[in-house]
């Protein structure tokens, strides 16, 4: 019976993690997408984040990077980030379908900036624009 219970316990407890990364909020514009995918990976939560990023290989392995740099800092250092404020610089149309964001925050206050497009699942950050020349 007990051994049941546990193994009852157990596969609800999976059933409901796994639905739990479906609670994001579906980006609409442009700036939804980016703020989204900024806002969480700020906050140290990349489960979230990363449903906010277009996925393809080369987007997964900048992601990765950003991850593991993230925590490579100090407690003090996420500390920090995440109660630093995101500044939105500037919202730049590329075309229907894609836009720039260009955005520091008061930790650093280092210009970047984040190409956005539009998929049929929201609008999803595309991290490839971000490392390469300023558009």
């Amino acid at each position: 019976m007990l051994k049941n219970l546990i193994l009852y316990t157990s596969l609800l407890l999976a059933v409901t993690s796994c639905n739990s990364h479906s609670t994001a909020e579906k980006a609409d514009n442009p700036l939804d997408g980016g703020r989204y995918f900024l806002e969480n990976y700020m906050q140290g939560d990349m489960i979230k984040a990363q449903q906010y990023l277009f996925v393809d290989a080369k987007n997964q392995a900048f992601f990765d990077q950003m991850t593991k740099d993230y925590f490579a800092m100090d407690k003090e250092g996420r500390m920090q980030t995440r109660q630093a404020p995101i500044q939105i610089d500037e919202v730049k149309a590329l075309d229907a379908k894609a836009s720039v964001i260009y955005y520091e925050n008061s930790n650093d206050k280092v210009q970047r900036w984040i190409k956005v497009i539009e998929t049929p699942d929201g609008w999803k950050v595309d991290l490839k624009f971000s490392y390469g020349p300023k558009l």
